[in-house]
């Protein structure tokens, strides 16, 4: 698909009153069960690699890994368990040793539709992220990237921390906002559950004030499940939501647990 047709659907969608979903996954196996599941885009990144592997998602932000080389040595598989749906590659604009150029490149190589920064530096401290914007590998190395992919054919998805995040990243033509509070964590306190709307509501409001037309998705926080999505989407206006542990982990711990359960429960007849 062209990125022309890939946002023409997505503006259909929202057209129709029906939520955008982004799926990010892990393996080829989620792949392929989102892609069952109807999700109108999937995206593949580091991140949700770690979580397959059944760690926290916040320590494929550490320097363990080439994360770049742990994403693009997946999207194959990913990009063949897809069908016809669009796949986004996750990738890290920071690394000194590849320049934006040449990812998007492989990217394009291994059969993505599409680019995302992700890992992004707006999950590290203010202190840390001002130190890599200084030294030219921060936020605006993640836009350039995007910029890029746009350039080359492909639909860019930017995530942002902040209004003047997506106001930067829509200024440089990226096609969908991701408006991120974090890492996914469901539940939590009343005020806490507020506070993170409130900021997904900026974001949506900023995105609108710089494109009406801006289709904006929601991450992170306390969405983990339909109805707190659903209530997220109500509050800001937002035009949907791409799912992580909510849509991979969780449920994959929870059906292979009944699956065990339920041969577990399968009684012998010894004669």
């Amino acid at each position: 698909m062209t990125r022309e047709s890939i946002l023409s659907a997505l503006h259909a969608r929202v057209a129709d009153g029906d939520a955008i979903v982004v799926a990010g996954v892990g393996s080829g196996l989620t792949a392929a069960g989102a892609a069952a599941g109807g999700a109108d885009l999937i995206a593949t990144y580091s991140t949700a690699i770690y979580r397959i592997l059944g760690v926290p998602t916040a320590l494929a932000f550490m320097p363990y890994d080439d994360t770049n080389a742990v994403t693009l040595d997946l999207l194959p598989q990913v990009v063949g368990r897809a069908g016809a749906v669009p796949v986004i590659a996750g990738l890290g604009a920071h690394d000194p040793r590849r320049s934006t150029d040449r990812l998007v490149g492989a990217a394009l190589d291994a059969g993505a539709a599409g680019l995302t920064n992700e890992p992004f530096v707006g999950i590290y401290t203010e202190e840390m992220r001002a130190d890599l914007d200084r030294a030219g590998y921060g936020f605006a190395r993640e836009v350039a990237m995007l910029a890029e992919a746009r350039r080359r054919g492909m639909v860019s998805l930017g995530w942002a921390f902040d209004a003047e995040d997506v106001r930067t990243l829509l200024g440089a033509g990226v096609d969908v906002i991701g408006a991120m509070a974090g890492i996914t964590s469901g539940g939590g306190a009343a005020e806490a559950r507020a506070a993170a709307f409130d900021r997904f509501a900026a974001m949506t409001a900023a995105a609108r004030a710089a494109d009406p037309s801006a289709i904006v998705v929601l991450h992170g926080g306390p969405l983990a499940d339909p109805a707190t999505v659903a209530e997220a989407l109500a509050h800001t206006g937002a035009d949907g939501y791409a799912t992580g542990s909510s849509a991979e982990r969780t449920p994959v711990i929870a059906a292979v647990g009944e699956a065990v359960a339920a041969f577990r429960a399968v009684p012998v007849s010894r004669r």
